[in-house]
């Protein structure tokens, strides 16, 4: 991934895997790719969320992505 493109804004979405009476999906627009990354590592820590960032150029980013870009 280039690095412009952290600078970029994209979408976060957090799935969530357990049974909860919240929405099963919370979407998010923020103004740039380190933001949402920085909001998807909070989401990280509950196992019953996964939080998946689509980026302006249409990057599918996984939870795996994310763990890994932030170790």
């Amino acid at each position: 991934m280039e690095t412009q493109a952290l600078e970029r804004p994209a979408d976060l979405t957090i799935w969530r895997t357990a049974p909860v009476p919240a929405p099963l999906a919370q979407p998010a627009r923020y103004r740039t790719l380190r933001e949402a990354i920085e909001a998807a590592a909070g989401a990280l820590s509950d196992p019953a969320k996964q939080p998946w960032i689509i980026t302006e150029d249409g990057e599918v980013l996984s939870p795996n992505w994310i763990r890994t870009y932030l170790n």
